[in-house]
């Protein structure tokens, strides 16, 4: 199987799981457990598949980050779809252009090496790594194959295209995490829960474990909610807890300074100036 067809294999898991998904995933050496349950509990309830909750400065679907990255397909020549930012087209979309770059040749060879490069370093690289780690770990069966792999598929795509040369454009001028004793709480709130903002993805489950850990009550719905529910139950430990999280995130973003470069660098700042800050919220508390 070419690099090309890996991809485009690769892509299909972050769908709903279809009859094909079963003979795709055996071909891949995947093994069980691709189904509609292990599917929404990692990509509906954990981490959705869409580029603009990442990196886009709201933390969810849609706004300027899905209308930076549609504006990208129509700089490649093609009609963005309904969902430009979804995972499983940007992947096909990446393995488009890099088999119409084994084909051509001439000056418009070097045209689709440098949009596959975009792509990479733009739209998939920012969000992408740091994702799949956190997929890696809470994907059960077939699906946390899928992550492995698919992150070891784009590493060697990131090495062969060598770290970019300027700051990717969904993390320039995006604020950090403001800090609620000066800004106030909501706006504090909003940003952690947004990873460009705060340098971390903070999951339904890593919420969950928070409260197990310190015997809290999890509230049911979204993070926000849930957030809100802890803090209000004990502040000091679970602003001590979301910091460990951060710090651990940061040294995440360093492993991988060799290939993504000053985007890594960026974020491990990012989530380095988050477990400051809630150090020293908690310290406060």
């Amino acid at each position: 199987m070419t690099q090309v067809e890996l991809l485009r294999a690769l892509a299909i898991f972050a769908e709903p799981p279809e009859a094909e998904h079963a003979r795709v995933g055996g071909l891949l050496g995947l093994g069980d457990g691709i189904d509609g349950s292990a599917y929404a509990e990692l990509f509906v309830f954990q981490l959705p598949p869409y580029a603009s909750i990442y990196v886009g400065p709201e933390g969810w679907m849609g706004g300027e980050a899905r209308e930076r990255i549609a504006g990208f397909w129509r700089a490649v020549g093609r009609a963005p779809s309904a969902e430009p930012d979804h995972l499983s087209v940007l992947l096909g979309l990446y393995a488009a252009l890099s088999e119409e770059h084994e084909q051509a040749t001439g000056p418009g060879a070097a045209l689709v090496a440098e949009a596959c490069r975009a792509l990479l370093h733009e739209h998939l690289a920012p969000w992408l790594f740091a994702y799949l780690d956190h997929a890696g770990e809470l994907a059960v069966g077939g699906y946390r194959r899928w992550a492995e792999l698919l992150r070891e598929t784009l590493a060697q795509e990131a090495g062969r295209a060598g770290p970019p040369a300027v700051l990717p454009v969904h993390l320039r001028a995006v604020a950090g995490l403001p800090d609620p004793r000066t800004e106030g709480g909501e706006a504090f709130l909003k940003a952690l829960l947004a990873p460009v903002r705060s340098g971390i993805i903070l999951t339904r489950s890593a919420l969950g474990t928070v409260a197990r850990e310190l015997g809290l009550g999890l509230r049911a719905g979204e993070r926000r909610f849930v957030l809100e529910g802890l803090l209000g139950q004990d502040s000091q430990g679970t602003l001590a807890a979301l910091a460990a999280l951060a710090a651990k995130e940061e040294l995440a973003h360093k492993r991988r300074d060799g290939l993504l470069g000053e985007s890594a660098r960026f974020l491990a700042r990012r989530a380095g100036n988050t477990a400051r800050l809630l150090g020293e919220l908690a310290a406060d508390s």
